[in-house]
């Protein structure tokens, strides 16, 4: 895959300095702004490196959410990050009227670049937005929307299969683009792994491919029906070792992705409006539970699923209940954001 100084003056871009943090923040070195060359002549690239979005975000569970740039609610932390650019991009563009953009960013910084290709969606020209160890970044209707505005097709979406960080915020968010595994590749062994986040990890990943020639992996389970006959055994103690399975952590948000819907979105969206996002999520699931056998027994399974993976003994269906799914749920966000936490502090 060609780097990024073979066709871009990147000595000679402009560099971009943001601040990052809720509550808590600072201002350090973001990416750059650089103009093509040769063959590349008109084009623009806009890089957003990998950076600490403060200290609290990975592991506040309030939704955090704000209206974005194309009027969805997207992450907060994100789009002040992306904010704080924003500006310094248009100064280099104005006037220049590229020939076509490219937004690339890594861990962090691609949840930022996917909001700085949002809010430049409208510029008129080609743009291509590529992301590494991306996190989820806005609600569904705006991954819906970014992927219908930019083409899936210009899309690109690389992550290693191990990597934590791109299994959060968890829900309500998604990636984008919306519906597809994208380029999902091999990271360091089966469980969750933190040097897979890790740039160098993804430089060794795409040394000498092209986008056609990366060696994505299928995923294995490719339905719900699929993952949900997986979670039945995984939520016994007789069944397969899970704890820190990285298949087991995306199917558990996957399938916590699959329950919800079936339940409504509607009343999906309704858990922000007087609630935190686990107490909502939770009463959320104990209704579902309630509303049929095939639900009831679905979540159940997802909250064993979840003790397993984080090393602790499954629990009677029976013992299902509001509080107890809200507990469940916290320590799974809380004890994935405690390992993507590590995997974004390296980065440093």
């Amino acid at each position: 895959m060609p780097t990024a100084g073979e066709g871009f003056d990147v000595r000679g871009g402009k560099r971009l300095v943001g601040v990052t943090g809720v509550g808590v923040q600072k201002r350090s070195g973001f990416g750059y702004v650089a103009w093509g060359q040769g063959a590349r002549q008109g084009e623009c690239l806009i890089a957003v490196r990998g950076t600490d979005s403060g200290p609290d975000w990975l592991s506040n569970f309030r939704f955090g959410g704000v209206i974005g740039p194309s009027g969805y609610v997207v992450h907060v932390g994100f789009w002040r990050g992306a904010q704080s650019v924003l500006p310094q991009i248009r100064q280099q563009l104005r006037g220049r009227n590229p020939t076509a953009l490219h937004v690339v960013g890594h861990s962090l910084g691609g949840a930022m670049a996917t909001l700085i290709a949002d809010s430049l969606s409208n510029m008129g020209c080609p743009m291509k937005l590529y992301t590494f160890g991306a996190p989820r970044c806005g609600v569904e209707g705006h991954a819906e929307y970014l992927t219908s505005k930019l083409g899936a097709e210009n899309i690109y979406r690389a992550y290693h299969d191990t990597d934590p960080v791109p299994m959060v915020p968890p829900f309500p968010y998604f990636h984008v683009p919306y519906g597809s595994n994208a380029y999902r590749l091999k990271g360091a062994g089966t469980l969750v792994s933190v040097p897979s986040h890790l740039m160098p990890s993804y430089r060794a990943s795409v040394e000498g491919c092209t986008w056609s020639s990366l060696p994505v992996i299928l995923p294995k389970h490719n339905s719900f029906e699929a993952a949900s006959e997986w979670l039945s055994q995984a939520s016994k103690d007789s069944g397969p070792f899970i704890m820190m399975s990285a298949t087991a952590l995306r199917l558990i948000l996957s399938a916590l992705d699959w329950i919800v819907k079936q339940i409504g979105r509607s009343a999906a969206l309704q858990l922000f409006a007087d609630a935190t996002l686990l107490d909502g999520l939770a009463r959320l699931l104990y209704s579902g539970a309630l509303m049929s056998i095939e639900l009831g027994e679905a979540i159940g399974n997802l909250m064993n699923a979840a003790l397993r993976f984080m090393g602790r003994t499954a629990i009677a269906a029976a013992s299902m209940t509001a509080t107890f799914i809200e507990y469940v749920l916290g320590m799974l966000f809380h004890f994935i954001a405690a390992i993507a936490r590590r995997a974004i502090d390296m980065l440093d």
